[in-house]
């Protein structure tokens, strides 16, 4: 099986987006398949770059797409390479449900479910280019990625149990399992905790960059 881990971050290799994408890649290479990578925001820079990117699209039997949430959606370039794929399907179009799409999202939130609308995008675009719809992991607090999986609480067990139920899966021609996906939402700390962390986070760069303002200034509030 020839797998595609198409990343949407601008970040590249430093995102969690990444992190996520390679430790999946890893579990698919040791069940056989065979996996490569992609960057959107790297191959929309040109032509040439955004023509192999698309031609890897179609000769992937998966397609893998690890984003970020960016305003409850995908980041821009990743939407426009879907938009680019969905063209060139349509006037081609593969037999459906010969490439199937599963998707690695985390978004900044505590709570995984601010990914449902992402998911749903992805899950449509699926239907509307005759891919088949293999479902998807979804977590919060993505924000705790930056350090690595492994540095996470409890050593990311929960997360790599869930990438690796999820590899096992797809690497035999299956969809995400249930239970993997459960698995990969629930939350590293608890809420409080990481709300703490984020505001504490957010004063201690507004002290370094001596902001004057308090962190609830609102001056273009109407009111």
């Amino acid at each position: 099986m020839n797998a595609l881990i198409l990343l949407g971050s601008p970040k590249g290799r430093s995102s969690a987006s990444f992190t996520l994408g390679a430790k999946l890649a890893d579990g698919l290479r040791e069940r056989g398949a065979a996996v490569s990578d992609g960057f959107a925001h790297h191959a929309l820079r040109s032509g040439e770059e955004t023509g192999r990117l698309l031609d890897a699209v179609d000769d992937a039997g998966l397609v893998v797409l690890s984003f970020p949430v960016y305003i409850d959606a995908l980041p821009a370039p990743l939407t426009r390479l879907l938009e680019l794929v969905a063209e060139r399907r349509s006037c081609a179009a593969a037999p459906p449900g010969t490439t199937r799409l599963a998707v690695l999202v985390q978004c900044g939130f505590p709570e995984a479910h601010q990914c449902d609308t992402a998911v749903g995008i992805c899950r449509l675009f699926a239907g509307r280019t005759g891919m088949r719809w293999a479902g998807a992991l979804a977590m919060g607090m993505g924000g705790q990625l930056g350090g690595g999986i492994e540095k996470l609480p409890g050593g990311g067990k929960l997360i790599l149990r869930a990438l690796d139920m999820a590899a096992e899966s797809l690497a035999k021609g299956g969809d995400i399992p249930e239970e993997a996906a459960t698995l990969f939402a629930k939350p590293l700390i608890p809420r409080w905790m990481y709300t703490f962390i984020g505001n504490l986070g957010w004063r201690v760069l507004m002290r370094k960059n001596r902001a004057r303002r308090p962190i609830g200034y609102r001056p273009y509030e109407q009111g």
